[in-house]
């Protein structure tokens, strides 16, 4: 059993760093995420026997990104969060809108019933929407194409976006000079700067334990520095689980993401150095959601998109959701003074993992990115339920 499980990641790994390697030699932007998916679940819809990724994979993954997140924040961050209400309730409300606005729409013009329509149009998460279906009577699989076509559709416009955003910004921005250059790099760079530095710090040490002038306090210097890192690395894994964990236990969607990130952030605000772990780890995270993604392709969902009385109405209500929230992110950007791709991101209609851990990767705040998807994950699986128990009577 053991063996079979370690032998379907091999192969599921396998196939998405080729589809990663594939799409990265093309520069296709997010080609961790969209390889494994492009190369996955082509296979999947050719009905290639493939297994599904292990369900312990993921909560470790939510974990993991937790940490990237919550590290990221300090006291002086803690001041830019006062902004965060207004965005919250102008996420909150554009979200509810569109269950409303495309629900009716989709109701009226497509094949879908009310129940059918309204949730493929709540961007509550694929699996937690899933379960309100199978609790309403509702097209489970219509719902699944829907929720899917939205975040295969996020996944691969946004990042292309985001691309472009970002240079625009930079043409638009004078070159700093020479000793300035290090001030006005990305976190996400600041941290590989730092990982350099480390290495040539630690191989230095090294250099000097076997020249002629090394001595026995270089030996237990690193030795020192060792213990410490993996000290500090447990304990922040430690501290994340627990908060991932109870925030899982209380029914919070993504909660082993938002408790992690919350109980991290909290410890680091608090003063207490936690460990921020190397981004190469991301990379494999991202292929790992990829594959996620991939899972929930088929023969079936295929067939079912190329249907034109449900494809038309569908493609119509997805361009429609990803305007608004092309406005949405606008609004949130005036208001709030945040720079556009982060609130761009805050504003994506789908992928809450995704989109963390993309704010991650390009340096912009994740903090403020996950804490907005929970807002509008939370008002939509708490609305919606009690919204039906309301229409059923």
């Amino acid at each position: 059993m053991f063996v079979q499980i370690i032998s379907d990641i091999l192969l599921l790994f396998g196939l998405g760093l080729a589809g990663w390697f594939l799409l990265s030699r093309i520069r296709m932007p997010a080609s961790e995420v969209i390889g494994p998916v492009a190369v996955i679940g082509t296979l999947r819809a050719m009905q290639v026997e493939l297994p599904t990724s292990p369900d312990f994979l993921f909560p470790a993954a939510q974990i993991i990104i937790g940490i990237f997140v919550g590290s990221m924040l300090n006291r002086d961050a803690v001041r830019e969060l006062k902004p965060m209400a207004v965005s919250a309730v102008i996420i909150i409300a554009w979200a509810l809108s569109i269950v409303f606005v495309i629900g009716f729409f989709l109701a009226r013009y497509s094949v879908m019933d009310l129940y059918t329509a309204m949730l493929s149009a709540s961007m509550g998460g694929l699996p937690e929407i899933t379960v309100i279906a199978l609790a309403s009577g509702a097209g489970v699989t219509v719902i699944i194409v829907m929720q899917m076509i939205r975040m295969l559709g996020t996944i691969l416009i946004f990042p292309l976006l985001l691309k472009w955003i970002e240079a625009r910004e930079a043409r638009g921005q004078k070159k700093p000079p020479g000793n300035l250059k290090n001030e006005n790099k990305t976190p996400a760079e600041k941290i590989v700067s730092c990982e350099k530095i480390t290495a040539l710090t630690i191989a230095g040490l090294f250099s000097n334990l076997f020249s002629t002038s090394c001595n026995q306090n270089a030996l237990l210097r690193v030795v020192s520095s060792f213990k410490e890192s993996w000290f500090r690395i447990l304990l922040t894994l430690f501290i994340a689980a627990v908060g991932g964990l109870l925030l899982e236990g209380m029914g919070v969607p993504a909660g082993l993401l938002v408790g992690s990130t919350i109980f991290v952030a909290a410890v680091s605000v608090a003063g207490m150095p936690v460990s921020k772990l190397s981004p190469r780890l991301l990379d494999l995270l991202l292929v790992y959601i990829g594959i996620t993604v991939a899972d929930n392709i088929s023969l079936e969902t295929i067939i079912t998109m190329a249907n034109p009385e449900f494809l038309v109405p569908i493609l119509i209500a997805t361009a429609v959701i990803f305007a608004t929230s092309f406005g949405t992110a606008w609004i949130i950007c005036r208001l709030t003074g945040w720079d556009f791709p982060t609130s761009f991101l805050a504003a994506a209609p789908g992928g809450f993992t995704v989109m963390t851990a993309l704010a991650i990767k390009h340096g912009r705040d994740p903090f403020k990115v996950s804490m907005l998807h929970l807002c509008r994950f939370l008002s939509i699986n708490i609305f919606v339920p009690f919204l039906f128990m309301f229409m059923m009577r």
